[in-house]
């Protein structure tokens, strides 16, 4: 057997292979040309959320202008409703003289000429590079941890993470992370090394340019700085390295900060990522209730429910992986984490067996952060990480932006904390407990994949659904679910649609007002159908027999109204 030629040629192919990966440029070559790969299996015109749908929207605006950088999409029924409470794209404000549905400017320019020269598939080269310099990130934190070359932590937060998915949808989520995780490697470096200013000011300038796409990047900012000041006070017991980190870490912030609003102002004429953040802060500490449900969800639930009832299965599942992760280390008896790890994956097939769909929760989504979560306190660089990660979540959890915690992939919010655990989890698993790395390894690669297959038929169902009300021929079509048309993926400039801001018939008769007003005689009404509930009365208007359309495994009714005689 010894002497088969092939299998010799194989033995020394495998590691050059593995050679080649271990070069940078290589891997993240690689990585990207697997993100491209699977981006085909998405469709161009249905998207994982809804606030893909205003980006898109707003750049199919711009491109039709000329590449212009000019975001304003118009309104045609600005003379009835100058505030634009019900312009076809949900969240549509007005700013100036101008209607804006973007929340990040510098990503809209910067997927600006990619969507000019290749639509919607080259533009998202723009989240696919934000996944790759993020899986360096995972890299170097591992590097940090464990002392080795770090390429398990790439490819499994590359390939086998919530990133893998949000590379694929025009969102800035990806680019926003990558910028948080390598803020937290230079404060990490400042205790690690030294504590620099310039350290202080890359760290404050990487979270204050993720600030201009992910609110809660101050969050995770103020506390890993704030973490950091304090394990440096606490070893060297002197001011001096904390006050010039953490100043030099604001001045990076305000820099960026300030670079953005400039923008913002130069584009719109008015600031409005702050607005966001202030309304956020404004928001906190209200609604508990809901803000406990739904951490609960993005903590590590495998249902798209924020019920309250699950919150034993997500201390079940995050309770076992701990467990296994804990006990597989320490080297002794196994069987009862084997137990653990069985138990762990009936879970998971339950969840399986229940249809695609949302998997909302952190830990389900990245299996590692658990390990991470039982690992990480014997190794300083470690625990530093896992103390930023789990200390800056009850912030986000008390700021964030309340009900769609439930239609969300592994917790949006809160994606640094899975990365940064995730490293550390997959680092130390790695070093002395092979089984449990495998069956961590295994769970998120399958549930990985189940998000791709989900997101598969979602992008496709949606696409289907905006086709079918890019056809009507109707003069207005009048949606009385706030956010679907903003979603469907079929906006083109000049399209006639208003969405309500609440459902409701008061919403409804709104916009039938605003349709007489602009002396159209007719309109159609998108709603869900309900069994037994006729279509709503609108006076002045007659209904037609309703045309009933199911997407997404939801029956929506579309009736076409004609004005009275």
């Amino acid at each position: 057997m010894t002497t088969d030629g092939t299998r010799v040629k194989d033995a020394r192919a495998q590691p050059a292979v593995r050679r080649w990966l271990a070069r940078p440029l290589v891997a993240g070559v690689v990585l990207l040309l697997a993100y491209f790969s699977l981006s085909f299996l998405m469709s161009p015109r249905g998207y994982l959320g809804t606030d893909t749908g205003g980006k898109v929207a707003t750049l199919e605006v711009m491109a039709h202008h000329g590449g212009g950088l000019d975001p304003d999409l118009g309104y045609w029924a600005e003379q009835w409703n100058p505030d634009a409470q019900l312009h076809g794209l949900t969240y549509t404000y007005r700013a100036g003289d101008r209607f804006l549905n973007v929340s990040t400017l510098p990503m809209i320019y910067a997927t600006l000429p990619l969507y000019d020269v290749g639509g919607y598939r080259l533009s998202l080269l723009f989240p696919m590079l934000g996944a790759v310099a993020a899986a360096f990130g995972a890299r170097a934190v591992s590097r940090r941890v464990g002392g080795g070359d770090g390429w398990a932590a790439y490819w499994v937060v590359g390939l086998a993470s919530p990133l893998v998915i949000y590379a694929l949808d025009l969102w800035e989520h990806t680019m926003g992370v990558a910028l948080m995780v390598w803020g937290v490697v230079a404060l990490v470096d400042a205790v690690r090394v030294r504590p620099t200013w310039w350290r202080g000011w890359l760290a404050g300038l990487a979270f204050g340019a993720a600030f201009s796409m992910r609110t809660e990047a101050l969050a995770y900012g103020f506390v890993a700085t704030a973490i950091v000041c304090a394990v440096l006070l606490w070893r060297d017991r002197s001011l001096r390295g904390p006050l010039v980190v953490g100043a030099t870490s604001a001045v990076g912030l305000v820099v960026m900060f300030s670079a953005n609003a400039l923008l913002e102002i130069a584009a719109s004429g008015t600031v409005f990522r702050s607005g966001r953040a202030t309304g956020a802060a404004a928001s906190g500490a209200s609604g508990l209730g809901l803000r406990f449900d739904e951490a609960v969800t993005t903590t590590g639930s495998l249902v798209p429910s924020a019920d309250r009832s699950g919150a034993l299965a997500v201390i079940a599942l995050v309770g076992l992986l701990v467990y296994v992760a804990y006990r597989a280390r320490r080297g002794t008896d196994q069987r009862l984490a084997y137990v653990a790890a069985a138990a762990a994956a009936f879970l998971y097939l339950v969840r399986v067996s229940q249809g695609l769909g949302f998997v909302p929760g952190l830990v389900a989504t990245t299996p590692f952060a658990a390990a991470g979560l039982a690992l990480a306190w014997k190794n300083s660089t470690a625990r530093l990480v896992a103390l930023i990660a789990i200390g800056a979540l009850p912030l986000v959890w008390l700021f964030d932006f309340p009900g769609g915690a439930a239609p969300q992939w592994g917790g949006r919010y809160i994606l640094l904390s899975g990365l940064l655990l995730g490293s550390v989890g997959v680092t130390l698993l790695a070093k002395r407990a092979r089984w449990a790395f495998r069956f961590f390894l295994v769970l998120a690669i399958g549930v990985s994949a189940f998000g791709l297959l989900w997101m598969s038929q979602r992008t496709h169902e949606v696409a289907r659904a905006g086709a079918w009300i890019a056809e009507r021929p109707e003069p207005v079509v009048v949606s009385n679910i706030p956010f679907w048309l903003r979603e469907s993926g079929s906006y083109e400039p000049g399209r006639r649609w208003l969405s309500v801001d609440q459902p409701g018939q008061a919403s409804i008769d709104h916009a039938a007002q605003i349709v007489t007003d602009a002396d159209i005689n007719q309109f159609g009404l998108l709603d869900i159908d309900k069994p037994g509930e006729p279509s709503p009365t609108i006076p002045g208007y007659q209904a037609r027999a309703p045309d009933v359309q199911h997407w997404l495994g939801v029956d929506f009714r579309y009736t076409v109204y004609d004005r009275s005689p």
